[in-house]
Protein backbone atom coordinates (compact mmCIF):
# COMPACT_ATOMS: atom_id res chain seq x y z
CA UNK A 1 0.00 0.00 0.00
CA UNK A 2 1.48 3.53 -0.63
CA UNK A 3 0.79 6.24 1.67
CA UNK A 4 0.13 10.08 0.27
CA UNK A 5 2.32 12.41 1.79
CA UNK A 6 0.73 14.83 3.52
CA UNK A 7 1.20 18.04 0.96
CA UNK A 8 3.52 20.57 2.42
CA UNK A 9 2.77 23.93 4.19
CA UNK A 10 4.36 26.86 2.61
CA UNK A 11 5.19 30.17 5.00
CA UNK A 12 3.90 32.51 1.40
CA UNK A 13 0.57 30.25 1.41
CA UNK A 14 -0.63 31.12 4.86
CA UNK A 15 0.38 34.90 5.33
CA UNK A 16 -2.43 36.36 2.78
CA UNK A 17 -4.68 34.66 5.21
CA UNK A 18 -6.07 36.48 8.41
CA UNK A 19 -6.01 32.84 10.10
CA UNK A 20 -3.53 32.82 11.93
CA UNK A 21 -2.53 32.56 15.84
CA UNK A 22 -0.88 36.49 15.51
CA UNK A 23 -3.14 38.35 18.14
CA UNK A 24 -2.52 34.81 20.33
CA UNK A 25 1.20 35.54 20.50
CA UNK A 26 0.89 39.32 20.97
CA UNK A 27 -0.69 38.82 24.19
CA UNK A 28 1.16 35.54 25.71
CA UNK A 29 4.25 37.62 24.57
CA UNK A 30 2.97 40.77 26.56
CA UNK A 31 1.50 38.46 29.95
CA UNK A 32 5.10 36.76 29.37
CA UNK A 33 6.69 40.14 30.04
CA UNK A 34 3.87 41.15 32.80
CA UNK A 35 4.95 38.11 34.86
CA UNK A 36 8.68 38.57 34.79
CA UNK A 37 8.09 42.04 36.26
CA UNK A 38 5.80 40.48 38.68
CA UNK A 39 9.25 38.32 40.09
CA UNK A 40 10.70 41.14 39.94
CA UNK A 41 8.72 44.05 41.40
CA UNK A 42 7.32 41.76 44.34
CA UNK A 43 11.36 41.45 45.31
CA UNK A 44 11.34 37.82 43.66
CA UNK A 45 13.12 37.83 40.37
CA UNK A 46 15.46 34.50 41.82
CA UNK A 47 11.93 32.51 41.30
CA UNK A 48 11.34 33.61 37.58
CA UNK A 49 10.56 30.30 36.48
CA UNK A 50 12.00 30.17 33.13
CA UNK A 51 15.44 31.52 33.97
CA UNK A 52 15.80 28.99 37.10
CA UNK A 53 15.20 26.21 34.24
CA UNK A 54 17.22 28.29 31.15
CA UNK A 55 19.86 30.71 32.81
CA UNK A 56 20.48 31.97 29.36
CA UNK A 57 17.25 33.67 29.17
CA UNK A 58 14.09 34.44 30.68
CA UNK A 59 10.02 35.46 30.61
CA UNK A 60 10.31 38.77 30.14
CA UNK A 61 13.11 38.29 26.86
CA UNK A 62 11.34 35.92 25.33
CA UNK A 63 8.06 38.02 25.66
CA UNK A 64 10.07 40.87 23.89
CA UNK A 65 11.93 38.61 21.36
CA UNK A 66 8.45 37.20 19.91
CA UNK A 67 6.95 40.54 19.65
CA UNK A 68 10.08 41.44 17.50
CA UNK A 69 9.93 38.25 15.61
CA UNK A 70 6.34 39.27 14.58
CA UNK A 71 7.09 42.73 14.12
CA UNK A 72 10.26 42.09 11.55
CA UNK A 73 7.61 39.63 9.71
CA UNK A 74 4.33 42.14 9.70
CA UNK A 75 5.99 45.20 8.94
CA UNK A 76 7.73 44.32 6.11
CA UNK A 77 4.67 42.60 4.81
CA UNK A 78 2.93 45.67 5.61
CA UNK A 79 5.72 47.98 3.32
CA UNK A 80 5.61 45.07 0.72
CA UNK A 81 1.44 45.43 0.47
CA UNK A 82 1.52 48.99 -0.15
CA UNK A 83 4.86 50.19 -0.40
CA UNK A 84 4.70 54.15 -0.07
CA UNK A 85 5.89 55.76 2.63
CA UNK A 86 3.41 58.53 3.59
CA UNK A 87 1.16 55.47 4.37
CA UNK A 88 3.81 53.15 6.04
CA UNK A 89 5.09 55.94 8.04
CA UNK A 90 0.93 57.00 8.95
CA UNK A 91 0.48 53.19 9.78
CA UNK A 92 3.52 53.08 12.22
CA UNK A 93 2.47 56.63 13.90
CA UNK A 94 -1.03 55.88 14.31
CA UNK A 95 -0.57 52.31 15.65
CA UNK A 96 2.29 53.43 18.21
CA UNK A 97 2.20 56.45 19.13
CA UNK A 98 -1.86 57.62 20.34
CA UNK A 99 -1.24 54.88 23.12
CA UNK A 100 2.01 55.24 24.11
CA UNK A 101 1.11 59.33 24.84
CA UNK A 102 -1.86 58.45 27.00
CA UNK A 103 0.48 55.74 28.54
CA UNK A 104 3.30 58.29 29.28
CA UNK A 105 0.25 60.66 31.23
CA UNK A 106 -0.54 57.91 32.77
CA UNK A 107 2.80 56.97 34.34
CA UNK A 108 3.40 60.21 35.13
CA UNK A 109 0.02 60.50 37.60
CA UNK A 110 0.36 56.72 39.06
CA UNK A 111 4.33 57.82 39.98
CA UNK A 112 3.07 61.01 41.13
CA UNK A 113 1.22 59.80 43.41
CA UNK A 114 4.17 57.36 44.64
CA UNK A 115 6.46 60.67 44.93
CA UNK A 116 8.32 61.50 47.77
CA UNK A 117 8.03 64.99 46.48
CA UNK A 118 5.07 67.67 46.40
CA UNK A 119 3.01 67.86 43.62
CA UNK A 120 3.64 71.36 42.36
CA UNK A 121 7.71 70.22 42.43
CA UNK A 122 6.98 66.77 40.90
CA UNK A 123 5.46 68.24 37.99
CA UNK A 124 8.05 71.40 37.93
CA UNK A 125 10.98 69.39 37.73
CA UNK A 126 12.95 69.58 34.81
CA UNK A 127 13.12 65.33 34.88
CA UNK A 128 9.79 64.76 35.33
CA UNK A 129 9.41 67.26 32.06
CA UNK A 130 11.98 65.38 30.35
CA UNK A 131 10.39 62.28 30.92
CA UNK A 132 7.70 63.15 29.72
CA UNK A 133 9.13 64.54 26.31
CA UNK A 134 11.64 61.62 25.67
CA UNK A 135 9.10 58.71 26.63
CA UNK A 136 6.18 60.20 24.71
CA UNK A 137 8.45 60.86 21.34
CA UNK A 138 10.06 57.70 22.24
CA UNK A 139 13.70 59.16 21.20
CA UNK A 140 15.22 57.82 24.33
CA UNK A 141 13.19 56.46 26.82
CA UNK A 142 13.78 56.62 30.68
CA UNK A 143 12.82 54.57 33.61
CA UNK A 144 12.63 57.58 36.36
CA UNK A 145 10.78 59.96 37.60
CA UNK A 146 11.62 62.01 41.03
CA UNK A 147 11.09 60.08 44.29
CA UNK A 148 8.43 57.67 42.77
CA UNK A 149 8.33 54.35 43.91
CA UNK A 150 11.35 54.78 46.45
CA UNK A 151 10.45 52.36 48.66
CA UNK A 152 9.92 49.41 46.32
CA UNK A 153 11.66 46.63 45.40
CA UNK A 154 12.52 48.00 42.22
CA UNK A 155 12.71 51.71 43.82
CA UNK A 156 12.27 54.88 41.25
CA UNK A 157 11.37 52.55 37.63
CA UNK A 158 8.18 53.86 36.35
CA UNK A 159 7.49 52.43 33.15
CA UNK A 160 10.75 49.25 32.44
CA UNK A 161 8.75 48.12 29.79
CA UNK A 162 8.92 51.03 27.13
CA UNK A 163 12.92 50.66 26.56
CA UNK A 164 12.13 48.70 23.23
CA UNK A 165 9.97 51.24 21.60
CA UNK A 166 12.81 53.48 20.43
CA UNK A 167 14.32 50.57 19.12
CA UNK A 168 11.59 48.91 17.44
CA UNK A 169 10.67 52.98 15.92
CA UNK A 170 14.57 52.64 14.43
CA UNK A 171 13.75 49.69 13.00
CA UNK A 172 10.97 50.65 11.53
CA UNK A 173 13.10 53.02 9.71
CA UNK A 174 15.47 50.76 8.54
CA UNK A 175 11.98 48.90 7.07
CA UNK A 176 11.22 52.12 5.30
CA UNK A 177 15.42 52.67 3.70
CA UNK A 178 15.17 49.27 2.39
CA UNK A 179 12.14 49.30 1.07
CA UNK A 180 12.68 52.70 -0.55
CA UNK A 181 15.68 51.15 -2.23
CA UNK A 182 14.28 48.44 -3.15
CA UNK A 183 15.76 45.81 -1.32
CA UNK A 184 12.87 43.89 0.22
CA UNK A 185 11.43 43.88 -3.56
CA UNK A 186 14.73 41.78 -3.87
CA UNK A 187 14.97 38.27 -2.56
CA UNK A 188 19.31 37.90 -2.99
CA UNK A 189 19.82 41.41 -2.48
CA UNK A 190 18.23 41.35 1.19
CA UNK A 191 20.36 38.22 1.93
CA UNK A 192 23.28 39.32 0.59
CA UNK A 193 22.34 42.76 2.50
CA UNK A 194 21.36 40.79 5.89
CA UNK A 195 24.51 38.50 5.61
CA UNK A 196 26.85 41.21 5.33
CA UNK A 197 25.32 43.42 8.13
CA UNK A 198 25.84 39.83 10.12
CA UNK A 199 29.19 39.47 9.02
CA UNK A 200 30.51 42.96 9.99
CA UNK A 201 28.88 42.83 13.02
CA UNK A 202 30.35 39.44 14.19
CA UNK A 203 34.22 41.02 13.06
CA UNK A 204 33.25 44.36 15.04
CA UNK A 205 35.89 43.82 17.90
CA UNK A 206 34.17 45.54 20.36
CA UNK A 207 31.23 43.33 20.36
CA UNK A 208 33.49 40.98 23.01
CA UNK A 209 33.41 43.74 25.23
CA UNK A 210 30.00 45.32 25.11
CA UNK A 211 27.76 45.08 27.65
CA UNK A 212 24.73 42.49 28.54
CA UNK A 213 22.41 44.94 27.79
CA UNK A 214 23.53 45.86 23.97
CA UNK A 215 24.00 42.16 23.67
CA UNK A 216 20.22 42.12 24.20
CA UNK A 217 19.45 44.86 22.22
CA UNK A 218 21.45 43.24 19.16
CA UNK A 219 19.57 40.26 19.78
CA UNK A 220 16.62 42.12 19.21
CA UNK A 221 17.66 43.85 16.26
CA UNK A 222 18.76 40.28 14.21
CA UNK A 223 15.74 38.95 15.38
CA UNK A 224 13.49 41.80 13.78
CA UNK A 225 15.93 41.07 10.64
CA UNK A 226 14.99 37.36 10.44
CA UNK A 227 11.48 38.12 10.98
CA UNK A 228 11.30 40.44 7.73
CA UNK A 229 13.91 38.02 5.80
CA UNK A 230 11.44 35.30 6.78
CA UNK A 231 8.54 37.04 5.00
CA UNK A 232 11.10 37.77 1.80
CA UNK A 233 11.86 34.55 1.78
CA UNK A 234 8.47 32.97 2.53
CA UNK A 235 7.91 30.83 -0.69
CA UNK A 236 10.93 28.93 0.16
CA UNK A 237 9.92 28.50 4.10
CA UNK A 238 7.94 25.60 5.21
CA UNK A 239 5.97 25.27 8.05
CA UNK A 240 6.61 21.47 9.71
CA UNK A 241 5.25 20.53 13.34
CA UNK A 242 8.21 18.21 13.26
CA UNK A 243 10.79 20.79 12.51
CA UNK A 244 9.16 22.69 15.64
CA UNK A 245 9.25 19.89 17.62
CA UNK A 246 13.04 19.31 16.99
CA UNK A 247 13.97 22.89 17.79
CA UNK A 248 12.32 22.80 21.20
CA UNK A 249 13.86 19.40 22.04
CA UNK A 250 17.31 20.70 20.95
CA UNK A 251 17.09 23.66 22.67
CA UNK A 252 16.06 21.55 25.96
CA UNK A 253 18.93 18.93 25.01
CA UNK A 254 21.43 22.09 24.23
CA UNK A 255 24.29 19.80 22.89
CA UNK A 256 26.98 21.94 22.54
CA UNK A 257 26.04 24.65 24.34
CA UNK A 258 24.85 25.90 20.46
CA UNK A 259 21.19 25.44 20.83
CA UNK A 260 21.32 27.89 23.33
CA UNK A 261 24.14 30.18 22.03
CA UNK A 262 23.80 30.96 18.34
CA UNK A 263 21.33 28.56 16.95
CA UNK A 264 18.81 30.16 19.23
CA UNK A 265 17.73 32.93 17.50
CA UNK A 266 17.11 31.11 14.51
CA UNK A 267 15.35 28.54 15.99
CA UNK A 268 12.92 31.04 18.04
CA UNK A 269 11.82 32.95 14.56
CA UNK A 270 10.64 29.57 13.13
CA UNK A 271 9.24 27.98 16.14
CA UNK A 272 7.25 31.48 16.54
CA UNK A 273 5.95 31.93 12.93
CA UNK A 274 5.12 28.39 12.66
CA UNK A 275 3.09 28.68 16.04
CA UNK A 276 1.36 31.79 14.40
CA UNK A 277 0.38 30.38 10.28
CA UNK A 278 0.75 26.45 10.56
CA UNK A 279 -2.70 25.52 9.96
CA UNK A 280 -2.71 22.36 12.46
CA UNK A 281 -1.42 24.11 15.53
CA UNK A 282 -4.45 27.49 15.06
CA UNK A 283 -6.19 28.13 18.39
CA UNK A 284 -9.91 29.39 17.97
CA UNK A 285 -10.87 31.06 21.20
CA UNK A 286 -14.30 32.22 20.42
CA UNK A 287 -14.63 35.23 22.53
CA UNK A 288 -10.60 36.00 21.96
CA UNK A 289 -11.39 36.50 18.15
CA UNK A 290 -14.00 38.92 18.47
CA UNK A 291 -12.42 41.42 21.12
CA UNK A 292 -9.84 43.40 20.58
CA UNK A 293 -6.54 43.60 20.50
CA UNK A 294 -5.22 44.70 24.01
CA UNK A 295 -1.64 43.09 23.74
CA UNK A 296 -0.34 46.54 23.58
CA UNK A 297 -2.35 47.89 25.94
CA UNK A 298 -1.21 45.61 28.18
CA UNK A 299 2.54 45.95 27.73
CA UNK A 300 2.74 49.66 27.90
CA UNK A 301 0.17 50.33 30.90
CA UNK A 302 1.13 47.75 33.19
CA UNK A 303 4.50 48.74 34.71
CA UNK A 304 3.08 51.50 36.49
CA UNK A 305 0.00 49.65 37.59
CA UNK A 306 2.60 46.54 39.23
CA UNK A 307 5.01 49.04 40.81
CA UNK A 308 1.72 50.99 42.36
CA UNK A 309 0.10 47.79 43.73
CA UNK A 310 3.58 47.00 44.90
CA UNK A 311 3.75 50.01 46.61
CA UNK A 312 0.22 50.14 48.30
CA UNK A 313 0.27 46.38 49.30
CA UNK A 314 4.29 46.10 50.16
CA UNK A 315 4.02 41.66 50.69
CA UNK A 316 2.12 40.53 47.57
CA UNK A 317 4.01 37.75 46.26
CA UNK A 318 4.80 37.40 42.71
CA UNK A 319 1.79 35.81 41.79
CA UNK A 320 -0.76 37.92 43.19
CA UNK A 321 1.16 40.46 41.84
CA UNK A 322 0.69 38.91 38.11
CA UNK A 323 -2.83 38.24 38.88
CA UNK A 324 -4.21 41.71 39.89
CA UNK A 325 -1.89 43.34 37.50
CA UNK A 326 -3.50 41.23 34.62
CA UNK A 327 -7.00 42.49 35.69
CA UNK A 328 -6.31 46.10 36.21
CA UNK A 329 -3.63 46.33 33.19
CA UNK A 330 -6.53 44.30 31.02
CA UNK A 331 -8.90 46.90 31.74
CA UNK A 332 -7.25 49.74 31.39
CA UNK A 333 -5.71 48.06 27.85
CA UNK A 334 -9.11 47.33 27.18
CA UNK A 335 -10.54 51.07 27.34
CA UNK A 336 -7.17 51.93 25.39
CA UNK A 337 -8.38 50.00 22.76
CA UNK A 338 -11.63 51.06 22.42
CA UNK A 339 -11.22 54.54 22.82
CA UNK A 340 -7.65 55.43 21.81
CA UNK A 341 -6.08 52.89 19.68
CA UNK A 342 -8.86 51.55 17.51
CA UNK A 343 -9.58 55.46 16.47
CA UNK A 344 -6.25 55.91 15.21
CA UNK A 345 -6.38 53.29 13.23
CA UNK A 346 -9.49 54.03 11.67
CA UNK A 347 -7.97 57.14 9.88
CA UNK A 348 -5.14 54.87 8.04
CA UNK A 349 -7.64 54.96 5.19
CA UNK A 350 -6.52 59.03 4.80
CA UNK A 351 -2.76 58.24 4.10
CA UNK A 352 -3.17 55.58 1.64
CA UNK A 353 -2.45 56.42 -2.05
CA UNK A 354 -5.59 55.94 -4.01
CA UNK A 355 -4.84 53.38 -7.31
CA UNK A 356 -4.75 55.71 -10.51
CA UNK A 357 -6.98 55.67 -12.67
CA UNK A 358 -7.03 54.85 -16.54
Amino acid sequence: MILARAPVCWLADRTPTRDNNIKLLRHVAALCVVLFHSMALSGHIGDEPLWRRVPQTDLGLLGVQIFFVLSGFLVTQSWLARPHLRSFVAARVLRIYPALVVATLFTIALAGCSSTLRWEDYLASPATRAYLWRTATAVGVTELLPGAFSANPWPHAANGSLWTLPIELRLYGCVAIAGIAGVLARRWVFFAALGLSIALCAAWPLIAEASGHMRVVRGLVLLFALGSAAFVWRVHVPLSIGVVAACIGIYAWNPGEYARGVLALPMLVYVVLAFAYHPRLRCRLGAFERAGDYSYGIYVYAFPIQQTIAMRVPDIGPWALFAATVVAAGAAAAMSWHFVEAPALRQKSRFVKPASGL
